[in-house]
């Protein structure tokens, strides 16, 4: 019986002593867990990928635990409000992730909710070294107080932290299988629908035969333009958009391209030798404003392919630039120099005389080439085989085998 009570009184003891150790742990009511990885890509690539839980599952640690477990999303796309609700097995239980704050290429705060367990906070900062981007994954719990937990909290890190090293190994090869990698975050990109419409389409062609020269793509498709233009002019059309020109080669001496202009009709037209009726391109397509020398467009046109890569859209790799060349746009002015309150008074009039004698000057503008740039989405379809029978027609009767076959 004493032996009886003696070990009662020890696991009494042993629980006390526990309590006490879980109560004053330094730091015992927080949980922290943080791991890090350096990705070689654009700040704006990891971001995009980590603001939005529609690739969550391509990176994430935690479908190698149930890739069975499901998963549904509510609120926008990506940015604050995003949600995305998941139920496995469990390893992986149940709860929900919601985007409460992001800032642009640096960081990215989750509320993480498990579901019969603890609400904590997920945050991935992103920050730049001179070997690539390093991204920073972090969790932070408040344990209550409960000793118990507190003394779990001590281990925390060792029992998630090797699942947070794999989702940022996972994170870098998904990332980096790209091959695009331009950045493209100082460019305005929006998804659009091109409505197709009539046109008129006319090849245009242009060749140097110096090594100090360069195909100049203006004048080719100015020279095209006026043919074009010419034309719709006799025939009284309305010319219904801009031009769009599609780049077919590009090669060191030699550019060949179409220019296609939509106009409202081009039914009944004597079209001349070399031009042909055609439909715009229709369809889901990114749009950028390339601003600058036209013949370096390919630059925003591969960083068009680098956002729709990082987001998962499907586009066609062989697929050419669609461009629609926009008037030239004047450049930004540079801002004022702020006379300050140092300057005396000669000096003051001085820039007031100078001032002045401006205004009647013509001041000479700087302009800029414009073109707008289509990165077309979705596959080409498969080329249809003629021989091949209908989708809708029926099966033929099979021939009946020869007599004794």
């Amino acid at each position: 019986m004493r032996s009886v009570i003696e070990l009662i009184l020890a696991i009494v003891a042993t629980i006390v002593v526990l309590m006490l150790i879980g109560l004053f742990l330094p730091g015992g009511g927080q949980g922290h867990v943080e791991r890090s990885i350096i990705i070689e890509r654009p700040p704006s690539h990891v971001f995009d990928i980590l603001n939005s839980f529609k690739r969550f599952n391509e990176w994430s640690p935690y479908a190698k635990h149930d890739p069975a477990a499901s998963y549904s999303f509510e609120g926008p796309e990506s940015g604050q409000g995003a949600m995305m609700t998941w139920s496995g097995n469990k390893e992986v239980g149940s709860g929900r992730f919601e985007i409460i704050e992001s800032t642009p290429t640096s960081m990215v705060k989750m509320i993480q909710r498990i579901q019969d367990g603890y609400t904590g906070t997920t945050a991935f900062s992103i920050g730049t070294t001179d070997l690539g981007v390093k991204v920073t994954w972090s969790y932070d719990v408040e344990l209550g107080a409960n000793p118990i937990e507190r003394i779990k909290g001590k281990y925390l890190d060792s029992s998630i932290g090797g699942d947070y090293q794999y989702g940022l190994m996972r994170l870098k090869a998904l990332i980096e299988s790209s091959a695009y990698a331009r950045d493209y975050s100082d460019i305005a990109i929006t998804q659009v629908e091109m409505i197709p419409g009539p046109a008129l389409k006319m090849p245009g062609l242009v060749e140097v035969y110096s090594a100090r020269d360069f195909p100049d793509l203006n004048a080719g498709v100015a020279d095209t333009m006026k043919k074009l233009q010419a034309f719709v002019d006799r025939n009284k059309l309305n010319v219904t958009g801009p031009a769009r020109v599609k780049v077919n080669l590009k090669e060191r001496y030699r550019l060949a391209f179409d220019v296609i202009l939509p106009v409202d009709r081009t039914e009944g037209l004597q079209l001349p030798d070399g031009m042909e009726a055609t439909e715009t391109a229709g369809g889901q397509a990114l749009v950028a404003e390339h601003v600058g020398e036209r013949r370096k467009s390919n630059v925003t046109f591969e960083k068009l392919q680098a956002y729709a890569t990082v987001r998962g859209l499907v586009f066609d790799p062989a697929q050419k630039a669609i461009e629609e060349i926009l008037p030239d746009r004047e450049a930004p002015k540079a801002p004022d120099a702020d006379p300050g309150t140092s300057m005396d008074a000669a000096d003051g009039q001085a820039a007031a005389d100078e001032a002045a004698a401006g205004e009647d000057a013509e001041e000479e503008k700087i302009m800029l080439e414009v073109t707008r740039v289509y990165l077309p989405l979705g596959l080409p379809a498969p080329p249809v085989d003629p021989a091949a029978p209908a989708a809708d027609a029926p099966a033929a009767a099979a021939e009946p085998a020869p007599a004794g076959g």
